[in-house]
């Protein structure tokens, strides 16, 4: 039978008194023989061997599961540039290796390899995989963060609020683990631990206000980045008080059950919470966008087919590409209109949805539309007294001028923006150009606005070039269609 000592939940003394040769028992003090002892030597060996190689097995395969993460993953750097779409999927996927981590340690401490005790006068035996398991899931949910708030943070912050939080658990372990004797280490851990965590608190609160370009805090605001903010702070409070009171600290708990109930109460709340939160920020992000390109006007039509073309509908006219100078003002103007109208028509839907008057949208927005409420900054610009003279609602404009505000920050995207930016100059560009017919001689004025690698062709050789394009094409569709004949034919 194996004669080594069982891995027990709570210190006990017997312990050492059969590893020194003899163990109290009911009748007295029973012996260990030579041949026992032998067999003791070799159990505890083989159990230390075990750990070693269980320890050795778990560093070196998430090694290999950290390097291909890294080496097949997009680099943060480009992901904290990316589309708001984009942060949120990546966000998602952190989340994902938080649930992964938080389950496989959780797993782990139903196991005796990671027990620990604490130099404590109870004795209590602490699960070295529940602060291992912090460190690795606590700093990416900062991390998370990070992202979400996109561009508009600076990029230090991918390693500054992780490593906050990093800090202050490996400061809560040290004080628990040195602190036995001497309380003072333990305050001063503790207190320096506190201290940076108002540090994270306050950085979270500036991140708040630049991503809403300082028009939201920790205390107002609309927007899904600040209530995520407010819900990683609320729930990450507690954990400190739990710390003091717990064996792990001043041990004013000393009940082994109420003590790890609290603190897998405390994980739960604050991981679940978190995750759920950032995927139904995805999936409403998701919904909004959906319902955003549905209502824009069709670009596609407008800019790379034209009339008269052999091209079917949906597909590239590459005779027919949008140039600057090539579109009129009123269409330009007939554009922009289209773009603002469907920009308003979208907030409108989503407002009225949330309001549970999905029914009424259609009515709202022919309202908005005979009143010249054709953009959000026509319905920005209203108050009260305006929407009484007009019949308006005010009610439903209020909630909409709200719901306008959590729009712009969040359907806003910098990298879109910064696009309709460039095209909006070049198209007013090519709007102030000259008259470049060359029938009034005005060749200088074009040969001026022209890019390098553009040849300059008078009106009747831009015909030609057209017309054989044309017959090109048309010449390559009537290959392609009897080569399918001749296929099909063969089949």
């Amino acid at each position: 039978k194996h004669l080594g000592p069982r891995p027990l939940r709570q210190h006990d003394p017997r312990v050492e008194a059969f590893g020194q040769g003899s163990m109290a028992s009911v009748n007295g003090t029973y012996t260990l023989t030579e041949e026992e002892k032998d067999i003791l030597v070799q159990n505890e060996a083989f159990d230390q061997g075990t750990k070693v190689a269980q320890i050795f097995s778990g560093i070196f395969f998430s090694g290999v599961a950290a390097w291909l993460t890294v080496s097949n993953g997009t680099k943060l750097a480009f992901v904290q540039r990316a589309a708001l779409e984009k942060r949120l999927t990546v966000c998602c996927f952190l989340n994902t290796y938080v649930a992964f981590f938080s389950a496989f340690f959780n797993f782990f401490q139903l196991t005796a390899v990671d027990d620990a005790v604490l130099p404590t006068a109870g004795n209590f035996t602490l699960d070295l995989a529940r602060p291992i398991e912090w460190v690795m899931t606590c700093p990416l949910m900062q991390l998370s963060l990070v992202l979400m708030g996109g561009a508009k943070l600076p990029e230090y912050r991918r390693y500054l609020m992780p490593s906050f939080s990093a800090t202050i658990l490996f400061l809560g372990t040290v004080g628990a683990f040195f602190g036995g004797d001497l309380v003072a280490i333990k305050i001063v851990a503790f207190t320096i631990a506190q201290l940076l965590f108002f540090a994270m608190v306050y950085f979270n609160r500036m991140q708040v206000m630049e991503y809403s370009s300082g028009e939201e805090g920790l205390l107002q605001g609309d927007s899904e980045f600040r209530k995520a903010t407010l819900l990683l702070i609320a729930t990450w409070s507690p954990f400190p008080i739990w710390y003091i009171l717990s064996p792990e600290g001043l041990g004013l708990i000393d009940n082994v059950l109420i003590v790890q109930l609290g603190w897998a109460f405390l994980n739960i709340v604050a991981k679940f919470s978190f995750i759920f939160y950032i995927q139904r920020i995805k999936d409403m992000y998701c919904n909004r966008l959906k319902t955003k390109r549905e209502l824009q006007p069709d670009k596609k039509h407008g800019a790379g087919h034209r009339a008269g073309s052999t091209s079917p509908p949906g597909e590239m006219d590459f005779a027919a590409v949008a140039a600057p100078g090539l579109i009129s003002a009123a269409e330009y103007e007939r554009q922009e209109a289209e773009k603002k109208k469907a920009q308003l028509s979208a907030v409108v839907v989503e407002t009225m949805t949330f309001l549970g008057m999905a029914q009424h949208t259609e009515r709202f927005n022919t309202l908005l539309e005979r009143s010249n409420m054709n953009s959000i900054y026509d319905v920005e610009a209203l108050d009260q007294e305006q929407c009484q003279a007009m019949t308006l609602p005010w009610e439903l404009v209020s909630a909409l001028q709200r719901r306008l505000k959590v729009w712009k920050l969040e359907m806003v995207d910098d990298a879109e923006v910064g696009l309709d930016k460039g095209e909006e100059y070049w198209i007013k560009k090519g709007m102030d150009m000259p008259d470049m017919d060359p029938m009034d001689g005005n060749q200088q004025a074009m040969h001026q606005y022209m890019m390098p690698g553009m040849v300059q062709m008078s009106y009747e050789q831009t015909e030609e070039q057209n017309a054989k394009l044309a017959e090109i094409e048309g010449l390559l569709r009537q290959k392609l269609q009897s080569e399918e004949v001749v296929i099909q034919e063969s089949r």
